[in-house]
């Protein structure tokens, strides 16, 4: 069997990434599958413990990473510009004795700002997952990406933000950068699920839930709000025209549910004319308010569409 049928997972999923940098049909789905595959075959080769088969990853990757220059994830090489630093930082971490066979990382190192790797994922590769030119054909990866880069921090026990106890108050976590913020918050996830940290009333995801932070951050960036909906730390609030229907269908239930009751309307029109006639004046007046806010649901939810489909326009 050859090295590149022996790793094929790595070409296939390079082979994906060609083809999104070619303006072809690009499926997500796929590519994170083979990404998973690669660093499942990484976990396999560290098993083998075969340094031949070990050089054989790292000669794959460097064949693959010198394909097409990338320095940025701008001008189009965004996936394969992430793509290429997880993987190549991944792979010490999940293969320790590689120390000999790390050309791949060495190829990306010098294309690094920052010689460390946690300075470099903290504020260099984490930073450009949140600009709003980049991965806007594949917006979705934004928070996988996210995930992996947190997933080889922990598995490296490198130090957490919101570990620090001088991040303690909220004063100081909102000194956080947000790319940051949001990573030390996925990792922190990974290790327990988000809604024990929120019901945790000493913990920074509880602090920052409670003074609104998370709330403020998706405000300021749809692309904040997508990861922090991704995690679960926003409020799953109804909008108002949804609270407004929810309203008027408990009303409508409520008026059919007396027209609904004949003996019950006889009686009370047998009382007085007066009934007859307040109750007919009520249910007027009712189905004219009904039909006056069920425009003004229109009217909002057609300038709600408009102001999205403008919001998307400006991540394009």
């Amino acid at each position: 069997m050859g090295e590149l049928d022996r790793h094929k997972a790595i070409p296939i999923l390079f082979g994906y990434i060609d083809e999104y940098e070619r303006g072809g049909k690009f499926e997500t789905e796929e590519f994170i599958n083979y990404f998973e595959n690669v660093l499942a075959h990484m976990k396999l080769v560290r098993d083998q413990n075969n340094l031949e088969i070990i050089r054989g990853v790292d000669d794959t990757l460097v064949t693959q990473f010198d394909k097409v220059p990338f320095t940025t994830p701008f001008g189009g090489t965004d996936i394969r510009y992430f793509t290429c630093h997880i993987l190549a930082t991944f792979f010490p971490v999940l293969i320790p004795m590689s120390a000999q066979f790390q050309e791949a990382y060495r190829f990306c190192l010098k294309l690094r700002g920052k010689r460390s790797d946690l300075d470099f994922m903290e504020s260099e590769l984490a930073p450009n997952l949140f600009i709003k030119d980049i991965l806007k054909r594949s917006g979705e990866l934004r928070y996988y990406f996210l995930s992996k880069v947190s997933e080889m921090q922990n598995l490296n026990n490198d130090p957490m933000i919101l570990d620090d106890p001088y991040y303690q108050s909220l004063d100081k976590l909102r000194e956080i950068p947000p790319s940051k913020l949001l990573l030390s918050l996925r990792r922190r996830q990974l290790k327990s699920d988000h809604k024990v940290l929120l019901q945790d009333k000493t913990s920074p995801e509880y602090k920052l839930l409670e003074y609104n932070v998370f709330s403020r951050m998706a405000a300021s960036s749809l692309i904040y709000q997508g990861i922090l909906h991704e995690m679960g730390y926003l409020k799953a609030e109804l909008p108002i025209a949804d609270r407004l229907k929810r309203i008027l269908s408990n009303l409508i239930q409520f008026v059919t549910g007396i027209v609904k009751v004949p003996r019950y309307m006889f009686f009370i029109f047998s009382k007085s004319r007066g009934n007859y006639i307040y109750f007919t004046m009520a249910v007027l007046i009712i189905v004219i308010i009904l039909v006056s806010i069920f425009q003004w649901l229109g009217s909002y939810n057609e300038k709600k569409l408009k102001s999205f489909e403008t919001q998307i326009e400006s991540l394009r």
